[in-house]
């Protein structure tokens, strides 16, 4: 009994340790294996992060940045050329405007000026452009001057005759009486209105052997930047040079330019008259009219 239970317990004991040892050889390879997120973790060293690369290659993206910098740095100066380009253009036509806004200021002006009777008649020659007289042809200052040196006229304005005292002014070759309010100029042949000297006329002695053919062309191109030249005829000359062969005007934006013969008995003269567009070649007209039928020589 006692043997058989020795067995017993023997056996036991052997199938226990078997157990035992089979359940130490399952549960080895279990504590070899680690979980999978463990093992993730400590494979970092060996696993690249997506947003962090190695320092080879972060150096190598730097310097690949610094030369693509380098190269966008002339696009940037360029820009920048082409800005100062731009402003320098821009300057020049700001320069450009400012040229043109005063051109424009000084026609608006001269045109004004011109509208009011100031330094330009807008049409002919300006008075102080007159050329000198030609001395040597028209002969000497004296003759056509025994006269007395002041008269009296009757002088036809627009709207009523008036008494002018007229003052007898000596040229080369020729006299006449200047009404009051006009100032003779002997040197050029100049009659000029006194406050106003954009309204003036030239009386020039003629050469023997004029004709009106040749008198009316140059009138034609006298007055042509007046408009269109007529001849006056009759009643349409001005009373006081009624007696006068050709007597031609024309009238339009740049006033009233007149062009006529006037005759003594020993020569002819040609008469040229300026007058700018407004209320003073009411005045001038009658004035200059009147000086000129007292021509003697």
């Amino acid at each position: 009994m006692k043997t058989y239970t020795r067995a017993a317990s023997l056996l036991g004991v052997l199938l226990l340790s078997g157990a035992l040892a089979a359940c130490g050889n399952e549960s080895e390879p279990a504590s070899q294996t680690e979980p999978a997120g463990t093992a993730a973790t400590s494979g970092q060293d060996s696993i690249e992060e997506p947003a962090t690369a190695p320092a080879g290659e972060a150096a190598a993206d730097d310097k690949t940045a610094a030369a693509d910098t380098k190269e966008e740095a002339p696009s940037g100066d360029k820009a920048s050329g082409d800005s100062a380009a731009d402003d320098k253009t821009a300057s020049g036509d700001s320069a450009d405007d400012k040229k043109a806004e005063a051109a424009a200021s000084g026609a608006a002006d001269s045109k004004n000026t011109d509208s009011k009777g100031g330094a330009s008649s807008g049409a002919g020659a300006a008075a102080a452009d007159i050329k000198p007289a030609d001395k040597a042809k028209q002969g000497k200052k004296g003759e056509g001057a025994d006269r007395p040196k002041t008269e009296s006229f009757e002088v036809a304005g627009a709207s009523s005759t008036d008494s002018v005292t007229g003052k007898l002014q000596e040229g080369y070759g020729y006299a006449f009486y200047a009404m009051e309010g006009l100032k003779f100029d002997a040197e050029k042949n100049l009659l000029t209105m006194a406050d106003n000297p954009d309204y003036y006329a030239t009386v020039t002695p003629l050469a023997k052997g004029y004709g009106l053919a040749g008198l009316r062309k140059e009138g034609q191109t006298a007055l042509k930047d007046y408009g269109k030249a007529s001849e006056l005829k009759g009643a349409n000359i001005p009373a006081a040079l009624s007696a006068s062969r050709l007597f031609m005007s024309a009238e339009g934006d740049n006033g009233t330019g007149q062009f006529g013969l006037w005759e003594t008995q020993n020569k002819g003269y040609q008469v040229q008259i300026h007058m700018p567009s407004g209320t003073e070649s009411k005045t001038f007209g009658p004035l200059v009219y009147a000086s000129i039928s007292t021509l003697a020589d």
